[in-house]
């Protein structure tokens, strides 16, 4: 072993002896005897195992272990990683740690072995044990002397920890004689190994901190994307190894841990929330940083906390849900479904947008759902317990609509605050649109997993009602199409990137004001930025350079919800760069031609043929763009001057999209598409656009139910025909909004939707920048004076609605 392996092997014996020296020091005798039926468990109970193998395959496998405790037919790849120095080329993603993930299969394979034993395939004599701790001594050596100048991440935290807990526990009596000091010198040292290894999942990777020199510390398990959510609870075995090494300590932390990362986080407590990741206060939730991943990080580490939480029952160790942790469950359990539409998540919302995907299934939370109604039930109030008993039964019918709430539950619209989401969900469709601000991190890309995320939170815009229209098609998607996206032109030229932050606008600000029922207005100023550069502005290399095509444009985007249609403006449209290649468009779908499309034009029907239509400036003026059962699409003509309509086969290329599509071979080779854009041209200076989308049942109005008030870079605005509802973005230094008898001001950057009724007049607004000093926004309404506080904490940006009486 070379000089550096010699040091980092002592390193981690060190580690190992000290932590199990003040465990057995600090032990409590009421504690003792919990955690000696804890081991008692774990010798039954395999952690998340690899599948045992039959007795065939255990011979088969055992005859390729040799005397020096190496698998031959590993022997070469090892003498390779020997030769090339594999063992500490340190790790930049999963498949590239090739030495870890080596290591691993080599340990779980002695795990197959062990267990197999255990169950009486294989004599468990002395020599096979001798041959099996030398496996573990030699393997793990190859471990514990790789360096750690660079972070060794999934295969020395996650997977090697829960191989070396496995073989402990499958060789528990061995284990326990050689604790005692009474198995031979082999076997001792393989127990020693073991727990060097298993140490691993609460010390790797090093964060370079204080918490390095107390593994063993809640601190430990927060403010660093390593050690929070998933990544902390889930993923790791921090609970089998506490148990593995007897340790108090570990157990007290990991208790407080799992209650405490039950929990809410959000923009504005950011830095004092207990974790940076998982549930936000919107409702909905963070992983790897401050992008909307909310089906895995979040889920996966409160799911992993109540397991142990529930494991540690009827120990000293053992915690009731405190109602924070009941809150923060009903938020999420409320907040998530509206991110799944019948069956289907909502795209682009993961790095796995662009598998494809022809069948329903449950909600991502419905596990957790079910395993908090059998095990957790009587921590929540009686309301809530046949909330969540309804919740359930409709999870499991794939048909979340839950009936009988408030409006802005889980149904109706809804903001959520923390991730620039604005959505309507009701039972007969669903929209969204995922804005952006240099708040939020933009969705994760991978070159294992989705390639092409460069757009979901570029105002990406969703029209369902079923659920599929987008997953089907993907694999043709022209991605710098994405629905409800402006962007440049050029999906040829893009260059597939790993990108962990994803992408984000370089403007805070984003607001949504949704009153929770029928209406909603939002907007955002778009500029689209990378999204590392938030932390080092002076990032020269790497991916931005990639793709140059993302860059260089401005757009004010507006978004205002009227009953069944969205109006959506567009202002400042400017191509900053623009030497470049492409032209500017937006987007207004590009979605599953699952039926006939025609134009609706003063109540005639006319079918669109194949290929690209372009409609006239009179045809602008009154016609709509219509796929029958599906939703209708009409520019506005003041705004725009042209309105492309191309219903076309694209072919499909799924493994492009997403790796995982090579698995299966009965893709479609090519899609049915209905795409509509609006083009701005190459060089545009202070644009605009204008559209609206029809998402009730049958053919939309004659007549324009709705009047656009105003859409410029101060003010967007739009009123319905009635006068009765006014929705209204103030971007920066806007000046009061003044249109046919209204005056509206206000006194911050803001969104706002103002509905009148008989008896009283119901004003519902949001804070654009989310400004944590900001107590409250004033409106001058018509001469009248109007004083609305903002939520503050945690709930800074969220809107609130007042009613003014008469």
């Amino acid at each position: 072993m070379m000089e550096k392996g010699k040091a980092e092997a002592q390193f981690a014996f060190t580690n190992y002896r000290r932590y199990y020296r003040e465990a057995r020091e600090r032990v409590a005798d009421e504690k003792t005897e919990a955690v000696g039926k804890l081991r008692d468990y774990f010798s039954r109970h395999s952690h998340r195992a690899v599948k045992p193998v039959g007795e065939a395959e255990a011979a088969r496998m055992y005859a390729l272990l040799g005397e020096d405790g190496t698998f031959s037919d590993l022997n070469p790849t090892e003498e390779q990683y020997n030769r090339e120095n594999v063992w500490n080329r340190g790790y930049a993603n999963t498949p590239d740690d090739r030495a870890g993930i080596f290591i691993a299969d080599a340990l779980n394979r002695v795990y197959r072995l062990a267990e197999a034993a255990r169950r009486g395939s294989l004599k468990k004599d002395t020599e096979f044990l001798n041959r099996l701790s030398r496996a573990v001594v030699h393997y793990g050596n190859l471990e514990i002397a790789r360096s750690n100048d660079k972070p060794r991440f999934h295969a020395s935290c996650f997977a090697i920890p829960t191989a070396a807990v496995n073989i402990y526990f499958a060789c528990m009596e061995e284990m326990d004689r050689a604790e005692r000091g009474e198995a031979g010198a082999e076997v001792r040292a393989a127990c020693d190994m073991l727990k060097v290894l298993g140490l691993q999942a609460y010390t790797q990777p090093l964060r370079r901190d204080a918490t390095d020199r107390n593994v063993v510390s809640v601190e430990r398990f927060r403010n660093h994307v390593w050690w929070v959510g998933g990544n902390a609870l889930a993923y790791r075995s921090l609970l089998p190894v506490a148990v593995m090494y007897s340790s108090v300590p570990m157990l007290d932390v990991l208790a407080e841990v799992c209650q405490r990362g039950i929990s809410v986080t959000s923009q504005t407590t950011y830095s004092d929330a207990f974790w940076t990741e998982g549930f936000t206060a919107d409702g909905a939730g963070w992983g790897h940083g401050m992008q909307c991943l909310i089906w895995g990080y979040p889920i996966h580490g409160t799911s992993a906390a109540l397991d142990m939480l529930k494991t540690l029952r009827g120990t000293p160790w053992a915690k009731n849900l405190s109602r924070e942790n009941t809150e923060a469950l009903m938020t999420f359990f409320r907040g998530g479904s509206w991110y799944y539409r019948d069956g289907y998540r909502l795209p682009c919302l993961d790095r796995g947008s662009y598998v494809y995907c022809d069948k329903e299934s449950a909600i991502p939370y419905r596990n957790m759902l079910r395993d908090v109604v059998d095990n957790w039930k009587e921590s929540f109030t009686p309301a809530e317990q046949a909330e969540l008993e309804q919740l359930l039964a409709e999870v499991e019918a794939r048909r979340i609509r839950m009936d009988g709430y408030v409006d802005g539950v889980y149904q109706g619209t809804r903001w959520f605050f923390n991730n620039d989401d604005l959505m309507k969900h009701t039972a007969d469709y669903h929209l969204m649109v995922n804005m952006a601000s240099v708040r939020c991190d933009g969705l994760e890309s991978a070159d294992f997993a989705d390639n092409y995320n460069f757009y979901p939170t570029d105002g990406m815009t969703l029209f369902q009602r079923r659920g599929d229209e987008y997953f089907r098609i993907m694999g043709g998607w022209d991605v710098t199409a994405s629905p409800g996206v402006t962007a440049r032109e050029g999906m040829d030229r893009l260059v597939p990137v790993t990108n962990w932050r994803g992408y984000c606008s370089r403007h805070n600000f984003a607001a949504g004001a949704a009153d929770g029922g029928d209406y909603a207005a939002g907007g955002y100023i778009f500029e689209k930025m990378y999204g590392p550069d938030k932390e080092n502005p002076d990032y020269k290399g790497g991916h931005p350079k990639k793709n140059e095509l993302l860059y260089g444009f401005k757009a004010y985007k507006g978004y205002f919800i009227l009953g069944d249609y969205l109006v959506a403006l567009g202002a400042g449209v400017t191509n900053l760069e623009p030497e470049q290649e492409g032209n500017i468009r937006t987007t207004l779908d590009q979605t599953a031609r699952t039926s006939p499309v025609y134009l609706l034009e003063k109540g005639r029907k006319k079918p669109l043929p194949m290929g690209v239509t372009t409609l006239d400036a009179r045809q602008l003026k009154n016609a709509w763009i219509v796929q029958e059962g599906q939703f209708a699409y009409r520019a506005l003509p003041n705004y725009q001057s042209d309105l492309h309509v191309a219903c076309e086969n694209r072919p499909a290329d799924w493994a492009r999209m997403n790796e995982q599509n090579r698995q299966r071979k009965d893709l479609p080779a090519e899609v049915p598409v209905l795409r509509l854009w609006t083009d701005h041209g190459r060089t545009p200076v202070a644009d605009t656009y204008g559209y609206a989308v029809y998402l009730g049942q049958g053919e939309p109005a004659r007549k324009l139910p709705f009047e656009v008030l105003r859409n410029d870079t101060l003010v967007q605005a739009v009123c319905s025909a009635d006068r009765i509802v006014i929705g209204a973005v103030f971007y920066p230094e806007a000046p009061a909004l003044e249109a046919k008898g209204l005056k509206l001001e206000v006194s911050a950057p803001c969104a706002l939707v103002l509905r009148e009724t008989e008896e009283a007049c119901f004003v519902t607004v949001a804070d654009a920048c989310m400004d944590a000093s900001l107590k409250e926004i004033a409106l001058k309404w018509n001469g009248r004076d109007i004083r609305i506080a903002l939520p503050q904490g945690m709930y800074s940006g969220k809107p609130v609605t007042v009613r003014i009486d008469r």
